[in-house]
């Protein structure tokens, strides 16, 4: 989430999304940026040839521009302009710092849900209702399952963590078995 973003990404995401609203593209901005983002995730090779340091950034500038094809002229000005400023490792953190800006013009809030099973979608309904209604916007859940929790959940929400997990509590009667002093000898 936004608060391991680096400050620099910050930045571009705060200038590429002033740029957006004025022209009323954010929307399809982040959606450009999340789609550029999942195909490098899905595509090893041509991220190993963004990253190389041996390739001339011309190179680097004609797969950016091929993968960028038909993308929001915004979106693809930003990720160049990265390329430019030999800033190409900030486009991550730039398209979560972006998304963030405009899930908050839709009034939505990024959730992380982690279970230690799958729930079924009328649970993910039911909860997504409960934060909405605690939060005041509209919850957007992202679900993924972590079976060491053993039970219970964890909730990532910008830079606010609920840990409401069985391996926590463990956790905590665990320090607090080795933090008590034991009786020893008459007063046992």
């Amino acid at each position: 989430m936004a608060d391991r973003v680096d400050p620099a990404a910050h930045v571009y995401a705060k200038a590429l999304h002033e740029a957006a609203g004025g022209a009323g593209r954010v929307q399809e901005v982040d959606r450009d940026l999340a789609a550029l983002v999942s195909t490098l995730g899905e595509s090893p090779v041509v991220l190993r040839a963004l990253v190389n340091p041996a390739l001339p950034g011309e190179g680097k500038r004609r797969i950016l521009a091929g993968l960028l094809t038909g993308s929001e002229p915004l979106a693809r000005n930003a990720v160049l302009v990265l390329l430019d400023h030999s800033r190409l490792s900030l486009l991550v953190d730039l398209q979560s710092a972006y998304a963030e800006l405009a899930a908050d013009d839709e009034h939505i809030l990024p959730v992380q849900v982690t279970t230690a099973v799958a729930l079924e979608q009328k649970e993910l309904d039911a909860l997504q209702e409960r934060i909405s209604a605690a939060v005041g916007r509209r919850a957007q859940l992202t679900a993924s399952v972590d079976p060491a929790l053993i039970g219970g959940l964890v909730l990532r929400a910008r830079n606010v963590l609920v840990d409401a997990s069985v391996k926590r509590r463990l956790e905590e009667l665990r320090r607090a078995l080795i933090r008590t002093p034991l009786p020893v000898g008459s007063e046992a």
